[in-house]
């Protein structure tokens, strides 16, 4: 009921997670325009994951192989999350793939899977496009 949202919209990353979180949303009312499905290969999922950092003093967040920082002093403080480590996120991948087709089909008619391993500004693209088509139909 947050007017912010009404007027201007919403986005859910990575949620719902399991059938049983997009069931409370559809038992609650809360519906989608759209659903993006962001497909891309899990050992890239890993790659992406495990180089992550995060700069304690910024908050900027830099990826150790597509976008290391510049500074030397930067690159010295960079943290990794706990949870970013490849057997970590190994074990999330499991949880995802076992419900991800049933979160899927709560969706199946406003889905738009999108090829996720693209440059960046080809992914903001499609997805771009494919929102302004939903609001559109």
């Amino acid at each position: 009921d947050q007017e912010d949202c009404k007027s201007c919209g919403w986005l859910l990353d990575g949620f719902p997670r399991t059938p049983g979180q997009a069931d409370a949303l559809a038992e609650a009312g809360v519906t989608a325009d759209c659903f993006l499905f962001l497909d891309v290969p899990d050992e890239i999922l890993v790659e992406r994951v495990v180089g992550r950092r995060t700069d304690p003093v910024t908050g900027k967040i830099y990826h150790m192989t597509f976008s290391p920082p510049d500074d030397e002093e930067v690159a010295a403080r960079l943290e990794q999350r706990s949870d970013d480590t490849e057997e970590k996120v190994k074990v999330r991948l499991e949880q995802f793939h076992a419900n991800v087709d049933a979160v899927k089909g709560s969706y199946t008619d406003i889905m738009v899977t999108v090829n996720g391993n693209q440059k960046p500004d080809e992914v903001a693209s499609v997805i771009g496009g494919a929102i302004e088509a939903k609001l559109a139909a």
